[in-house]
């Protein structure tokens, strides 16, 4: 179960290590004088998800046992704790990076229409109105 566990969590890593990447790729191209030709990369993310959409559901197959261990059994494996730090780490790195290319798109007005955010998210007023207009 253990060296199963090691070889998801391996590949997981691998495919995060991939979207890493991707992002930065996106992430230059965004700040370079041609940030349209980011959009080249949308059917390697498309791919790269359905990748790491499987490989999610195999590390939480493998999660539910890793639970039922016994935290003594659990720290005896400290490759798979490194492992799944290592994971969490480059994820957390991905969305950031992620988030700030999702910026610098809509900076470049790159955005499609559908998946702008309402203009009611950045008007306090509307806001306050719509908490009046609810608390009566």
């Amino acid at each position: 179960m253990q060296n199963s566990l090691i070889n998801e969590l391996n590949e997981h890593l691998t495919l995060c290590g991939e979207s890493y990447d991707l992002v930065q790729e996106e992430n230059s191209i965004l700040n370079s004088p041609t940030p349209r030709d980011a959009y080249a990369h949308v059917d390697r993310r498309k791919e790269l998800l359905e990748r790491v959409t499987g490989s999610m559901v195999r590390v939480k197959a493998h999660k539910a046992l890793w639970g039922q261990l016994s935290p003594a059994e659990r720290a005896k494996s400290m490759d798979v704790s490194n492992l799944i730090k290592q994971n969490m780490d480059l994820i957390m790195k991905t969305v950031m990076l992620d988030r700030e290319n999702e910026k610098l798109i809509l900076q470049h007005g790159m955005a499609p229409p559908d998946q702008l955010p309402s203009s009611r998210q950045n008007n306090p007023t509307a806001v306050a109105g719509m908490y009046q207009r609810h608390s009566t």
